[in-house]
């Protein structure tokens, strides 16, 4: 961890890139179901959870003392023993697959925007689209890390024009108190999964070493401007959307304009792209580190099926693919907690530069462990 590879405000873009995704657009549809005042506590809550979740792992990789991806956190902190091994190459394949299978769909989205502003045939833009978003992914961390940048400042700035957009808007914001506990429950897996950026922590420690405070504050801070985009999103779309819609930029685009639909495009595709990026990035240094290959072929591994399953016509798996990711990357929170506690008292560096300190303690990692299975089945309920 000697070679510093990027910025404090590139690392954060980078957690904001990861995290983000184009499922914001779906958060509006289920607040809507409980009103404004629920998803405001529940923003704070999973704001703190989703965090301290995070930062767990910014630990664990100080105090392991190499740069090592996650599945090889696993196995080196919780599956090292050999009855174990077969289990951690399952969680291995069935990560490997699951991401592959969302970067088609994230793929196949930017595609098809491509081909409505265009009219060039879905393939063309399917494959214009890959080389983009794969092509900067080739490039490694330093790449990712700008391009994610320059992302996050559009997305940021089509957040901030919809906003200005709604002040001309008739507002009719109804504050009351609604729906079931289930309803909050999917809500707050979803919200949850917008502050997930989990697999991108170690490129930010990598990216920031060895300084793990800039690592832990980046960390942090790209989980705080996801909660505020969120926020700002969800908030025009409860304002002026009637009904709101299951993709919130459709309503807001009915009651806005054309204009509105053009931003959330642009706000789609840049949500997209960075996530893109972000996974694709985390997946080809996983492969990498666990099949003991360079970082082009992996990344070549990595990347490739997202475009190979649109031309094979598998779209119609994706969606089921995508929900075996989701358990995954659950699965794999879980095992965070395992993981930081035999960090902790068998960490190659005991003195680490930034931890949790206090806040590592039993009744907050149950806490974490409490947050990390209402997720599980708020996501399962909304699945």
């Amino acid at each position: 961890m000697n070679e510093r590879q990027l910025t404090p405000l590139r690392a954060t873009a980078l957690m904001v890139g990861a995290g983000v995704g184009a499922g914001i657009m779906a958060v509006p549809y289920l607040a809507d179901r409980v009103g404004p005042l629920p998803l405001a506590l529940i923003l704070i809550v999973a704001y703190v959870a989703a965090t301290f979740i995070h930062l767990m792992l910014v630990e664990i990789l100080l105090r392991t003392g190499r740069p090592l991806q996650v599945i090889e956190l696993m196995r080196l902190w919780v599956l090292d023993r050999p009855r174990r091994r077969p289990l951690l190459w399952l969680v291995f394949g069935l990560l490997s697959v699951a991401f592959m299978a969302a970067l088609a769909a994230y793929v196949a989205a930017e595609a098809e925007i491509v081909s409505d502003a265009t009219g060039l045939p879905e393939a063309v833009s399917q494959a214009l689209v890959y080389a983009v978003s794969a092509g900067v992914a080739f490039f490694g961390l330093r790449a990712v890390g700008l391009f994610a940048t320059a992302g996050v400042v559009a997305l940021i700035g089509c957040v901030v024009v919809l906003v200005a957009g709604t002040l001309g808007a008739t507002v009719d914001l109804d504050l009351g108190v609604r729906g079931t506990a289930l309803d909050g429950l999917a809500l707050f897996g979803m919200v949850m999964y917008g502050y997930y950026a989990f697999f991108s922590v170690p490129q930010v420690v990598k990216g920031l070493a060895p300084d793990g405070r800039a690592a832990a504050r980046a960390v942090a801070a790209g989980l705080a401007v996801n909660g505020l985009l969120i926020t700002l999103v969800a908030w025009v779309a409860l304002s002026v959307s009637d009904p709101v819609t299951e993709v919130a930029i459709v309503g807001i685009s009915d009651q806005l304009g054309p204009w509105a639909g053009g931003i959330g495009a642009v706000f789609v595709m840049a949500a997209l792209l960075t996530t893109y990026w972000a996974v694709s990035l985390a997946l080809a240094d996983i492969i990498a580190e666990r099949v003991a290959i360079g970082f082009r072929p992996a990344w070549l591994v990595a990347t490739l099926p997202s475009l190979l399953l649109l031309y094979l016509g598998a779209l119609g798996f994706l969606d089921w693919l995508q929900l075996a990711a989701g358990l995954t990357a659950i699965v794999i929170a879980l095992v965070t907690i395992p993981m930081y506690v035999n960090a902790r008292r068998g960490g190659k560096v005991t003195q680490p530069d930034w931890s949790l300190g206090r806040w590592g303690a039993r009744p907050t990692l149950g806490l974490a462990l409490l947050a990390t299975v209402l997720m599980a089945a708020g996501s399962l309920l909304e699945a």
